[in-house]
């Protein structure tokens, strides 16, 4: 399952397709994020399979705030901490590498095909 996890001090936005599939889990995962303190907002949006939380930084951290989340079931596994940024920087490099050789291809393609002219 994937998860798009979007992130500043005081906000963090989570799409999930959990979120859409599971609701009485978002709705669980909502209802604690709210009684957690400094949590001043959550919404939840199943029909974009996210949810947005407002929160004071100096009271609450991402961590457990995805850990609520993954408490509820309906955030599955994520990464915490260093191996989220050890995930997007994984992510990053393959995207680059998978950049280079399509660039690699075709400009071997338009060779190929400058040598036949």
């Amino acid at each position: 399952m994937s998860h798009y996890i979007h992130h500043i001090p005081g906000r963090l936005r989570v799409r999930s397709n959990s979120f859409r599939c599971r609701t009485a889990a978002a709705q669980t995962a909502h209802d604690q994020l709210m009684a957690m303190d400094g949590v001043s907002h959550v919404r939840l949006n199943p029909r974009a399979g996210s949810i947005t939380v407002q929160y004071d930084p100096d009271l609450v951290t991402r961590s457990q705030l995805l850990a609520v989340l993954e408490d509820a079931g309906c955030a599955g596994v994520m990464a915490r901490g260093a191996d989220a940024s050890s995930q997007v920087g994984q992510l990053f490099g393959k995207a680059l590498v998978g950049a280079i050789v399509n660039k690699a291809v075709e400009r071997s393609a338009v060779k190929l095909v400058s040598v036949l002219l």
